[in-house]
Formats: C-alpha cells, structure tokens, sequence
C-alpha cells in the first residue's frame, strides 16, 4: 500500500511539472522568436488573403513581424534568408512603398548604424581588416556603376577613410532595394565583430 501511495504521489507530481511546464511554454510562447516563426509571420499576412484589411490592422501586424525580425541574431537571419528567400520576397512586394520604407528603416537601417558604431569601437588594425573585406565583397557584387567602381578601386587605405566618412550619406540616400541587398553583408560584419570582441 505504500509503495502504490508512493507511486501515486510521484505520478501526480510528474504531471504537475509536466503541467507547469506547459503553461509556461503557452504563456512565453510570443516572445521566443525564430526564423521558422518570423517565415511564418511573413506567409501568413492577412493582407495575402484580404487585400481590404484596414491600415490599422496592417500597421499592427507589420510591427509584429518587424518586432520578430529585431530578435534575431545575425546567424538567425541568414538562416531565415537561406530557408525562406522567396517567403521573404514575397511578403515585400506586398506592402505599400511606405511600409516598404519603414520595414527597411526599422530592420537594415538600424542594423547598418550598429554596425558603424561597432566599427568605431574596434582597434585600428582589425577595423582594417573588416573593411578590406567589405571592399572585397562589394568589388564582387558591384554593378557596371562608374562612380560605385572608382570608390571601389581605390587603395585600402583610401578606402577605409571613405567609407568611414561618407557610408552613411550614401545609405542614407540608397535605393530601398540596395539597403536590403547589403542587408547580408551588414549582418556578415556584425558577426566578425562580435569575434573579434570574444577574442
């Protein structure tokens, strides 16, 4: 009898760990963030099924999905990128020119000013190093743009102090579409920061 009692008692408090930890998980689960839920926010915009849904709902639902995109870390959205181009692509094109501008200010631009400020932080010798990089990439990507070319070509040195100086005007005067192509290159260069800063 006492063994069953026993038995009975674990059983019963089994349960209620499990219970707990459900709830827990129920109540927490609108703020643990991922790039299957931040894809799943962008599939399924009501806007995709109701193109007559108020700008106020819109509005709230775009902040939702900003909000999930902030969350990530800089691996978790080139994750998301990898899995979900076209899901992305996608949800984009759906909104007006003006959410356009702001899912754009709120995620790429921000992430871009971390960045410059990470750069400022860093010693000389590895800021360097960062921005040969970029230089290295962008020569790879660069469209047949004379202007974009001659900044390019220039010495490493040269480089640095223009980028430095003058990146941030020309971000700022940028076409949305190339904000969000150096989206990846910004995330790629948090990443090397934040190495060089655990080093």
């Amino acid at each position: 009898m006492p063994l069953q009692r026993f038995w009975f008692q674990t059983a019963a408090f089994l349960i209620l760990v499990w219970a707990g930890v459900a709830l827990v998980m129920w109540s927490t689960e609108d703020y643990v963030f991922s790039p299957e839920k931040t894809l799943a926010l962008m599939e399924n915009a009501p806007w995709h099924a109701n193109e007559n849904l108020s700008e106020a709902k819109r509005q709230a639902y775009l902040d939702k999905v900003i909000h999930s995109v902030l969350k990530l870390d800089f691996n978790q959205r080139n994750e998301m990128r990898e899995d979900g181009l076209e899901t992305m692509d996608r949800f984009f094109k759906s909104l007006s020119v003006e959410e356009k501008g702001e899912y754009v200010n709120r995620t790429v631009e921000e992430n871009f000013k971390a960045v410059m400020k990470g750069l400022e932080k860093l010693p000389a010798e590895d800021r360097r190093r960062i921005i040969g990089g970029i230089q290295r990439e962008m020569k790879k990507k660069a469209a047949k743009d004379s202007e974009m070319q001659i900044i390019l070509d220039q010495s490493p040195a040269e480089f640095e102090k223009s980028f430095t100086k003058d990146m941030g005007l020309f971000f700022k005067e940028a076409p949305l579409s190339m904000k969000l192509e150096m989206a990846p290159m910004l995330e790629g260069m948090q990443g090397r920061m934040q190495g060089m800063r655990m080093r």
